[in-house]
């Protein structure tokens, strides 16, 4: 269970395994340094499932992680914005031939293809196809594209603009 959430934390998606099943709030707390006073709600899937989720401070996820649970159940851990070790975007990796293609967001612009869903491994890589950048990592129970797309997928919003390396502090 460790491992899959350090993994998880260094965007090493070569490492993933999925999502321990059975895995709780207090479990990813070992692990993850999960804030309290960051948290929201949101909806997951085409079914619109409410679910409530928990910010986690990373130094890897600029734009942060939530960890989605459903009354302290994990559903879903959610990195947005990776960035390497010299604080650059990261590329997207390529851990093989996604299970589905769904579009993706960024900014306001909508990015056909850009979330490459490789549901059997648990693992969905939120990407801009125009330059290769890894936008988003999404991590949950080995299933289904299906399934993934129903009942997992976190709601799409708008995500920030990320500023050219020169002018990030």
């Amino acid at each position: 269970m460790r491992d899959a959430l350090l993994a998880f934390a260094a965007a090493d998606v070569a490492r993933w395994p999925g999502l321990p099943d059975g895995l709780t709030l207090d479990d990813a707390a070992a692990t993850l340094p999960l804030d309290e006073n960051v948290r929201g709600e949101g909806l997951l899937g085409a079914e619109r499932r409410s679910a409530a989720w928990v910010g986690a401070a990373s130094d890897v996820y600029e734009g942060g992680v939530r960890v989605w649970h459903d009354g302290g159940r994990v559903l879903v851990l959610e990195g947005r914005d990776p960035v390497d070790a010299r604080g650059e975007p990261m590329e997207a990796p390529e851990p093989g031939e996604p299970d589905t293609l769904l579009d993706t967001v960024l900014g306001r612009l909508r990015l056909p293809g850009g979330e490459r869903v490789y549901a059997s491994r648990g693992l969905a890589l939120r990407t801009n196809p125009g330059n290769g950048l890894l936008l988003g990592v999404l991590a949950f129970s080995p299933g289904t594209a299906a399934e993934y797309e129903a009942r997992l997928r976190p709601e799409l919003e708008r995500q920030r603009l990320l500023a050219p390396a020169g002018d990030r502090a």
